[in-house]
């Protein structure tokens, strides 16, 4: 396959995953997951850089309400400001949709999706990402 075209298939990926926000049915292929994966973090990566060198700090992660001090992100840098503290909400469901749609592709339920965070961020992905990198199970997508 060229360059071109897995450009095309991330971009692809993304589009589908944001097309998708709110759908939860369905599925998910590997590459559609995992492109879309890789446009989460090259963007988290750059709003964070943004957010260091821009903005001044105005929460630690730590100390957010519930399960802050369970946020791998603390672990890197404790400190945020305002554009990690709004990329994180914005997207949280398309993540959380595409990995329920790609856990579903591999005949699992989509509640798997909370090993993101529990037992403890971490220690669950040792069970989730096999889990996510498993051929498809499900040949017609619904």
């Amino acid at each position: 396959m060229s360059l071109r075209e897995e450009i095309g298939r991330f971009f692809a990926a993304v589009v589908s995953g944001f097309k998708h926000y709110f759908i939860f049915r369905g599925t998910a292929s590997r590459p559609e997951f995992w492109y879309f994966s890789l446009f989460f973090v090259l963007l988290y990566i750059t709003v964070a850089t943004l957010d260091q060198l821009a903005l001044t700090p105005v929460a630690k992660i730590s100390e957010l309400p519930f399960f802050g001090h369970l946020i791998p992100m603390g672990y890197v840098d404790d400190e945020v400001g305002y554009l990690v503290l709004l990329y994180r909400p914005f997207m949280m469901l398309p993540t959380i949709s595409v990995t329920i749609r790609r856990l579903r592709d591999v005949g699992k339920s989509g509640w798997h999706t909370l090993l993101w965070i529990l037992p403890l961020p971490i220690v669950g992905w040792f069970w989730l990402l096999p889990l996510l990198m498993r051929p498809s199970i499900i040949k017609n997508k619904t």
